[in-house]
């Protein structure tokens, strides 16, 4: 049978090409010239931060992400009376609900 090397020799060939050089192989190569790298001016303390501020239930620590099982009716009729409201979501109901609940059962 000849010798003929397998798809996996030929890949670990390739990648010992390819591998970075070792530590006595890194000292001979000479050190070339590193470009400077470029600065840039540091922002004022008088400036704003990035993005939308961090306002709301999602960076309230009093609330918690959590995930409920509703029937697809029921929500989509919830959904669609709440419309018109400004200043209530669904969420709002539902803590309104269960907090009321909570309040008769203990």
């Amino acid at each position: 049978m000849p010798d003929v090397p397998n798809k996996f020799t030929r890949m670990i060939q390739t990648a010992r090409e390819h591998q970075a050089p070792t530590a006595n192989e890194a000292l001979e190569i000479e050190p070339q010239e590193q470009p400077t790298p470029k600065t840039r001016p540091l922002a004022t303390l008088g400036t704003k931060g990035r993005g939308r501020p961090a306002t709301g239930k999602r960076s309230d620590p009093d609330y918690e992400s959590t995930t409920v099982f509703l029937r697809k009716d029921t929500k989509v009729a919830a959904v669609r009376l709440l419309v018109g409201e400004k200043h209530q979501d669904l969420s709002d109901v539902l803590e309104k609900l269960l907090s009321g609940w909570v309040r008769e059962n203990s």
